[in-house]
């Protein structure tokens, strides 16, 4: 077996969502049949072995589109886009239902774009659809994304109403300057009283996005800004150092993220961290930093540790069928046009490698991979442990695989070696790979002002 890291660097290039696997885009157009049979397929054959299952729902819209953002959102436009949008993702959650009949699902996760953008009677709507239509189990995880603006007490007392358990808000920055270049409205009276209302209602865990390094942001109004948190108690704290990526409105607009931003937005985070665990805050498992385990995203964390299967609906939504399909949602599903999915047929070695791919850069236990896929990892991929122990990215610890990764680079890079042939051929071939370009300086190029 040839690796050629020329070959992996012009995948990272041509390849979205970092280390994601299978990508996106070597996806073809399939039917909505074709969705339902692979769904039915996995609950007569796998799910009662693999009993991990998870609902994810989509919102792409937001009042406003931050230079930060890279998620799938736009702005919303017209009166009748959110109504349309819910007639339709109705619609699908009806169509499927009947497939999980008999099934309990693990969690729920709101994402965005921006969940709480609805009124009240559309959050009842969406929310008592699902419910009508799917089972959970009794203490399911239900998580929802809100941003502090689009919040009231009354959304906040539904979100509860409906079994919501965990809720992320936005909040990215609270620098004042910062809010305005970033088009964000929010204040420090709203977010205590969204505190209040949650601790009000019973809403068990509350979690705080903040982006150090955002623009407009600096370091002392960042750290006064987080010890405020801090003192509101969140029961968990995610901080996102800003990344200029090819998908934020930052980057297509063409302003410069320099050496000194850089600088600056890690020391932010370098400090952040210091700060946040001098609290009490430690760094929980496959996620961020919290008070308690459960304060986690379960979904995140059973996606990363047990391949759980999610039935996403929603543009741009990643469904995953363990063991049988990825696919995603096209654009046109929610506009008066057909059902458009994109799909990707699973191999066993594809989702062996999905597995080893979430967990390469923070490794693995080598026998409970095995355990859990009835393989023997160190013969079946010997030529990649190989090639890795070679150039010093690897060292294999007793029974753990544990990599000895120093940057984004190496981590983006050399996780690729776990792509199936197959799906390494097909993106050489989409985008017409040219042996004699140098694609690992390219890409170490295009990471140098995003990443360290």
């Amino acid at each position: 077996m040839e690796i050629n890291l020329n070959k992996l660097a012009f995948i990272c290039l041509h390849t979205s969502g970092g280390n994601i696997y299978p990508p996106q885009d070597i996806a073809r157009n399939i039917s909505k049949s074709i969705v339902s049979k692979n769904w039915k397929n996995y609950i007569e054959n796998d799910y009662f072995i693999h009993k991990k299952l998870g609902f994810y729902l989509h919102t792409p819209f937001c009042e406003s589109k931050c230079l930060f953002c890279s998620c799938g959102s736009e702005k919303v436009v017209g009166g009748t886009t959110l109504d349309i949008y819910i007639s339709r993702i109705i619609k699908e959650f009806t169509y499927f239902s009947a497939i999980f009949s008999n099934i309990k699902l693990n969690h729920a996760y709101f994402g965005g774009g921006t969940p709480s953008i609805y009124n009240t009677e559309q959050l009842k709507k969406i929310l008592s659809s699902i419910r009508k239509l799917y089972s959970f189990e009794e203490k399911a995880q239900w998580n929802f994304e809100i941003s502090p603006h689009t919040m009231t007490e009354e959304k906040v007392k539904i979100l509860k109403n409906y079994g919501v358990s965990r809720v992320t808000i936005g909040i990215q920055t609270m620098t004042l300057e910062s809010l305005r270049v970033n088009g964000r409205f929010q204040t420090w009276d709203k977010l205590e009283n969204i505190f209040s209302w949650i601790r009000k209602y019973g809403i068990e865990n509350i979690n705080i996005d903040l982006m150090p390094g955002i623009p407009g942001e600096n370091l002392k109004n960042f750290l006064l800004n987080l010890r405020r948190i801090i003192q509101m108690n969140p029961d968990m704290i995610h901080l996102y150092p800003f990344r200029p990526s090819e998908d934020t409105l930052f980057y297509k607009k063409g302003f410069i993220y320099t050496e000194n931003d850089i600088k600056n937005r890690d020391l932010m985070y370098e400090l952040g961290v210091k700060l946040i665990e001098k609290y009490g805050y430690y760094g929980v498992e496959n996620d961020s930093w919290g008070k308690n385990d459960s304060a986690r995203n379960e979904q995140e964390v059973d996606k990363i540790i047990n391949n759980c299967s999610i039935l996403g609906f929603g543009y741009p939504t990643r469904s995953y069928i363990h063991k049988n399909l990825m696919y995603f949602t096209g654009y046109d599903m929610y506009n008066e046009s057909n059902t458009v999915y994109m799909g990707i047929k699973l191999e066993t070695k594809d989702y062996i490698s999905r597995y080893i791919i979430s967990h390469f850069r923070d490794g693995f236990d080598i026998k409970i991979l095995n355990e859990k896929f009835g393989i023997d990892f160190l013969e079946l991929y010997k030529f990649e442990i190989k090639f890795l122990e070679v150039n010093n990215i690897l060292e294999i610890r007793g029974n753990y695989f544990k990599t000895k990764i120093n940057n984004v680079f190496e981590k983006l890079l050399f996780s690729k070696i776990f792509y199936s042939e197959e799906n390494i051929k097909v993106i050489l071939d989409k985008f017409s790979y040219n042996e004699d370009k140098d694609y690992v300086k390219e890409f170490k190029d295009t990471l140098s002002i995003v990443y360290k």
